[in-house]
């Protein structure tokens, strides 16, 4: 698969969930959000260059501190930055704007922001010191440059179960993409190559009680697990054979008919059920915010 293809994979799958993005099982977008924009200390009068926005979780609570600023969000889904842009509409903001970007090709003139974030966004490129670098050239000397990754642990243990559960299949789940960038040593690694200094990490141990199978299950239909389980809906690439772009192809034949995937939820979720017993189990969603200066 080279890189265009997967990025148009990663647009896909993220235009398919956009929906259910903010969904109340999955708390820790906005928490991180809101730990992270404690963490920048902004000034009302900076301007905020938002990389991988999602729906806007940093981007409005960057909004709400930047009275006199602005805040620019940029995200290749537009199924995300519609949800992003509705929820700006709604809470009255009038200091953000959101566009459709690759974060490898950012089309902004350079040194024209205070601080840049990408939150749960860089560890899905494939260079990320290259796209940190990028991100970094936006912004002015001595701006901040922020970014948020889960920690390796994070969601288990309903994550090994769900792995173990799918590899049972005769399926393969690729490298979890933020493994890369799961670990103080490897988010330094990335500022370092990016020549971002003053770095420090914060270890923020979210998390929350889980109580039903339910629960576990709309964090999977609601974020990237849906992407094994799925066809994207309004792919261009065949799915009919497995033959050239063999590579491509394979991830495409391997996601599971509407059949497949009814059986592999019931079992799965027994299993998860059985886990969480009647008192519920806690449930790690454990992030890293790392905070440095161009």
């Amino acid at each position: 698969m080279d890189n265009e293809q997967r990025k148009q994979m990663i647009q896909q799958g993220f235009d398919t969930v956009a929906s259910g993005y903010d969904h109340p099982s999955l708390p820790f977008f906005p928490q991180t959000a809101s730990r992270l924009i404690e963490h920048l200390q902004l000034t009302p009068e900076q301007h905020l260059l938002d990389v991988c926005c999602g729906t806007g979780a940093v981007s409005l609570k960057a909004a709400e501190a930047l009275s006199h600023g602005r805040v620019l969000g940029i995200d290749l889904s537009s199924g995300m930055l519609q949800q992003a842009q509705a929820k700006a509409e709604a809470a009255g903001h009038s200091n953000t704007e959101f566009r459709q970007m690759d974060i490898e090709a950012l089309d902004l003139p350079a040194h024209s922001f205070d601080v840049a974030t990408s939150s749960f966004g860089l560890f899905f490129i494939e260079d990320m010191a290259g796209a940190l670098t990028g991100i970094a050239s936006k912004v002015k000397p001595g701006g901040k440059v922020a970014i948020t990754s889960f920690t390796g642990d994070a969601f288990a243990p309903m994550s090994d179960i769900f792995i173990k559960n799918f590899e049972a299949t005769g399926r393969t789940v690729p490298p979890l993409s933020w493994q890369r960038l799961a670990t103080r040593e490897l988010i330094e690694e990335q500022f370092n190559a990016a020549g971002i200094t003053d770095i420090d990490i914060h270890h923020v141990p979210l998390g929350y009680q889980m109580t039903s199978d339910q629960q576990w299950w709309d964090v999977v239909w609601n974020a990237g697990w849906r992407s094994l389980l799925t066809n994207f809906t309004g792919s261009k690439i065949e799915r009919t054979t497995c033959g050239r772009k063999a590579n491509y192809r394979e991830v495409i034949c391997s996601q599971m008919s509407p059949e497949e995937q009814q059986e592999f939820e019931q079992k799965h979720r027994q299993e998860i059920k059985a886990v969480i017993g009647e008192e519920g189990v806690w449930f790690n969603t454990e992030v890293l915010i790392g905070v440095g200066r161009k």
